[in-house]
């Protein structure tokens, strides 16, 4: 088996990795991503069966984010008449 080197969005930039991962499923077994957290390569979303490629540039997105609120803001539109 053959390893690629691929670079992978961690933190604020991309890190070079070797892996021996022939496709995004077997990729994020190896690097424990979420099998929820989308994949992109080279900006494009990718699905579990694609087949990595040496060179690729991979990022993993999660949106998970729970929580927060919700607010509404109403700005009440004044109309003046003449007249009154």
């Amino acid at each position: 088996m053959s390893t690629k080197t691929v670079k992978i969005l961690s933190g604020g930039g991309f890190v070079t990795k070797e892996t021996r991962a022939e496709t995004m499923c077997e990729l994020r077994e190896e690097e424990g991503i979420n099998s929820n957290a989308s994949a992109a390569v080279g900006g494009v979303n990718v699905n579990n069966s694609y087949q990595l490629q040496e060179g690729d540039i991979i990022a993993f997105v999660s949106n998970d984010k729970t929580g927060g609120q919700l607010s509404l803001v109403i700005h009440p539109h004044l109309h003046s008449s003449s007249g009154r």
